[in-house]
């Protein structure tokens, strides 16, 4: 059925609205390959906000955490906290108008975060 339904946009949107807010930017093509990519995937099975481990302080680099502001898998309010404190050093960056999968909604946006980071010029 996947494969007829997600012909249609709004389809798309509807389903990986978990993951972004705009789902109906990538193909039908393409949300099949992701949904074939995420089938027993176990990234974050073993994980809870409640974990305790130990700040990583003084960093051994810079780092930024770019967290997507609509993002539902991994929310900056549940997740975001523990991140911080296991991070203390490092730069906060809230993405705007994004869900988790942030280059699907905005590349772009993503594309200037990272070169900002980085000092590469676009």
């Amino acid at each position: 059925m996947a494969p007829l339904s997600l012909r249609f946009a709004v389809v798309r949107r509807f389903g990986l609205r978990e993951g972004a807010c705009h789902g109906d930017r990538l193909t039908a093509a393409r949300v099949l390959e992701v949904m074939d990519d995420s089938i027993d995937c176990p990234f974050m099975d073993d994980y809870s906000p409640d974990e305790q481990a130990e700040p990583l302080d003084p960093l051994p680099c810079p780092v930024t955490l770019a967290w997507a502001q609509f993002d539902r898998l991994v929310p900056a309010a549940t997740y975001g906290q523990t991140a911080r404190k296991r991070l203390p050093g490092a730069t906060w960056v809230l993405l705007p108008g994004v869900g988790h999968v942030a280059m699907v909604d905005d590349p772009d946006l993503v594309d200037r975060t990272i070169m900002a980071v980085t000092g590469v010029a676009a």
